[in-house]
């Protein structure tokens, strides 16, 4: 199986972000729904609340797509899920997750609020480290590089400071741009160097997150001040999309043992490592359809973000 062919639009510059519109090639039919527009209840585990599992719903009547990185605001604390999850309708499983609230431990709510809004790139980046290990413990250095930026937090909250960084005035924002027609995907470069591709296997995907992911690079942009503002050149993104729609991806079902069936969608996850890329998100199969992918991030595993601010 290969990534679908990418097509990189101009860059727009934001401080020392970069951030480059992606299309793809593939189909656009996927009959998944994610953001807001699905139907997931959150909740601590019935059988007793654990810092590395929630146990996840889909009360909706298609297939729903939860993504790494996304924020499960309450419960005992705040999380985030630490990989892509597809849900078929009316299934219930337990998701891993890590804490993003280090000073909080209950409050006798057990469940959980969910607006779809994502950890900023900073954050979501320890996901795909290579490092090994203490993730949780590198998650909560992540997340406390942001206390102080725009505000602090007592229990060290990344809901407390993204709420804190989307009230900060439009003039101190950045706004990254309206999404265009068919838009599948972004590229985001910090300080010259690409950082990461995201694309979602249609375009509804990928508009359901634009405007959470929006709100928390502005949370990036706050922080990675000391970075360079330079631009990160179009070319260095197209170099890095020619290498991915070159590699040969182990074909759907390879590994048996990972697929989920959904009632006519199948799913399987994909988390891969080669020496300077890492890969992460999901695929999915439907009876004489060709597999594809539904959610797929590529980070660049040797830029400053990914080990450090």
């Amino acid at each position: 199986m290969t990534i679908p062919q990418l097509h990189i639009g101009a860059g727009t510059q934001l401080g020392s972000l970069t951030l480059f519109p992606v299309w793809t090639n593939a189909s656009g039919q996927l009959g998944i729904s994610t953001g807001t527009g699905s139907h997931l209840e959150v909740t601590e585990l019935a059988s007793g609340p654990q810092v590395g599992k929630l146990s996840i719903s889909n009360h909706g009547i298609t297939p729903a797509l939860l993504l790494e990185g996304e924020l499960l605001e309450g419960g005992h604390q705040h999380r985030i899920c630490a990989r892509d999850v597809i849900l078929g309708a009316g299934e219930s499983r337990e998701v891993e997750t890590f804490c993003v609230e280090r000073g909080r431990w209950g409050s006798g709510n057990t469940s959980h609020n969910r607006a779809a809004r994502r950890a900023p790139l900073s954050v979501r980046a320890e996901l795909h480290s290579p490092q090994s290990g203490n993730r949780q413990g590198r998650i909560w250095e992540r997340v406390s590089r942001h206390q102080g930026v725009n505000a602090s937090s007592p229990t060290g909250s990344l809901v407390d400071l993204l709420n804190a960084s989307n009230s900060v005035p439009t003039s101190r924002r950045y706004e990254l741009p309206r999404p265009l027609e068919g838009q599948r995907g972004a590229a985001f470069g910090i300080g010259g160097e690409v950082l990461m591709i995201e694309i979602f296997g249609t375009h509804s995907l990928f508009l359901r997150h634009y405007r959470q992911v929006s709100q928390a690079i502005a949370m990036d942009l706050q922080l990675l001040t000391a970075l360079p503002e330079v631009a990160t050149p179009g070319q260095h993104v197209r170099r890095l999309a020619t290498e991915l729609t070159a590699m040969n991806i182990a074909p759907f079902g390879h590994d048996i043992f990972t697929i989920r069936d959904h009632g006519g969608l199948a799913s399987e996850p994909v988390a891969l490592q080669n020496e300077h890329r890492a890969f992460g998100g999901i695929r999915v199969a439907r009876p004489k359809r060709a597999p594809q992918f539904a959610h797929l991030s590529v980070w660049n595993t040797e830029h400053p973000v990914m080990s450090s601010v």
